[in-house]
């Protein structure tokens, strides 16, 4: 502003001159993040200025910024799954078979890190084998295990050399937290893919990818995800239709197609 406009004072910016500095990062090719970013900056100062008295409008209202493009969740594949359940990357104690038996839980149910730390003995019908979940605005939800889940996660509770109403606990038998529960999922993760992120929640992007990698339907994935809607549940569709197109330039059809 100093150098353009010859302006000292933020509270003295105009909004055609907030549109010049935008127009001027897109023709250096400054990314659509990076430029709402800068001017989200400037809209907080304006708020702050306005809380006390200084400022009455914000010139950054009518501001047009890029549009941000929807970044693809991150997804383990599958094989790096199979991998993770199959090789012996779990230590064989109650500690070993717990980590085991919680991130097969998040991975099977797609559950919320925090729908995971709040789950209570109670919650798991072993004669069913159904887990009740408690989710977002208290909804309830009933989600089918495998039986081999089921079991692990029965064996775990009752090897375990602590009482607890939690159906997971940490090694000194309290609750779980959720960065012990980053630190498990990341280590484990680590062993099998090469993803940057690896966080609790990407075993939940993992598990509807997969599922409608697999022909579920829409509707049962935001059902079992525990959405209030459609529209937070389609974002899974992208990833699956990326990976489609991956399978169809692969394919031999396409091969033969193209020669």
């Amino acid at each position: 502003m100093r150098e353009r406009f010859d302006c000292d004072n933020l509270r003295d910016v105009q909004s055609e001159w907030l549109r010049t500095y935008v127009v001027e990062m897109m023709r250096m090719e400054k990314a659509p993040r990076t430029i709402h970013r800068k001017i989200s900056a400037f809209r907080t100062f304006v708020k702050y200025e306005k809380r006390h008295g200084v400022m009455k409008d914000d010139p950054a209202e009518s501001i047009a910024l890029p549009k941000l493009s929807k970044r693809l969740p991150s997804v383990v594949p599958e094989h790096a799954m199979q991998e993770l359940f199959e090789e012996e990357v779990f230590p064989n104690d109650w500690k070993g078979r717990r980590d085991r038996s919680f991130i097969a839980l998040m991975y099977e149910t797609g559950i919320r890190q925090g729908e995971l730390i709040s789950l209570k003995v109670d919650d798991l019908d072993t004669e069913r084998g159904e887990l009740c979940v408690l989710g977002k605005g208290s909804k309830e939800r009933r989600i089918p295990l495998l039986v081999e889940t089921t079991q692990s996660i029965t064996d775990h509770v009752n090897e375990r050399p602590f009482q607890s109403k939690h159906l997971f606990v940490t090694d000194a038998g309290r609750s779980l937290y959720p960065s012990f529960i980053y630190r498990r999922v990341h280590h484990y993760l680590s062993l099998v893919s090469s993803l940057r992120k690896m966080s609790p929640h990407v075993l939940r992007h993992t598990f509807a990818t997969h599922l409608l990698n697999r022909g579920a339907e829409l509707a049962a994935v935001k059902d079992l995800l525990g959405h209030a809607s459609l529209s937070s549940t389609q974002v899974y569709t992208h990833q699956s239709l990326a990976r489609l197109k991956e399978l169809h330039e692969d394919s031999p059809l396409n091969v033969r197609s193209t020669n």
